[in-house]
């Protein structure tokens, strides 16, 4: 089976591709018998500017995804895997199928928070020092979701659009697991 990064660097280099051919017939557009096809390749072209920089930062953001997950977790991720936003460490195979909008689900919540110690054994302290660092880190989460929720009113073209709600529902999926780490460590 194909990657994800090969279909997404395939699909980013016909993006490419279609660019500049796009450029090349607007340049030869120039009379104003023209303008309607003109005005129509622009919005095109745009749109294609759009998903070939999208495919670019999806490939960089999957590589370094799968590099940091190989850093702490000393294993090799293959490339027909698929990250499950919101777990932790959850990598499946790229053709597990479709797990639906609700990630996390409160069930894989409940049995990943469940494998974490009853009673922890951390200094005092160094206790504190991580309820401080999980209230920044929720502060910084509510922040980053409503300044998301804020360019998603802001933004008009459609995939902007999606793209700003769907990063907004994964900040407050940030915040839904760092609320569960907070409750398992007493804030």
């Amino acid at each position: 089976m194909e990657g994800l990064i090969g279909i997404v660097e395939k699909t980013r280099k016909l993006e490419e591709k279609a660019e500049k051919e796009y450029r090349k017939s607007l340049k030869k557009l120039k009379e104003p018998e023209y303008a309607d096809i003109k005005n129509l390749l622009l919005r095109i072209t745009i749109d294609t500017i759009l998903h070939k920089n999208m495919l670019e930062a999806v490939k960089k953001s999957y590589e370094d995804a799968l590099k940091l997950i190989e850093e702490f977790e000393g294993e090799e991720i293959a490339d027909n895997t698929v990250l499950i936003p919101g777990v932790p460490m959850i990598a499946m195979p790229l053709d597990f199928g479709t797990l639906g909008a609700r990630i996390p689900p409160e069930e894989i919540l409940e049995e990943y928070f469940k494998e974490f110690p009853e009673t922890a054994v951390i200094p005092e302290e160094k206790l504190n020092e991580i309820r401080d660092i999980i209230k920044e880190y929720l502060r910084l989460q509510e922040e980053m979701a409503t300044l998301y929720g804020k360019l998603k009113e802001k933004v008009t073209h459609p995939i902007l659009k999606t793209l700003m709600e769907s990063t907004e529902n994964n900040e407050k999926q940030h915040e839904k697991l760092l609320k569960k780490l907070a409750q398992k460590y007493g804030n």
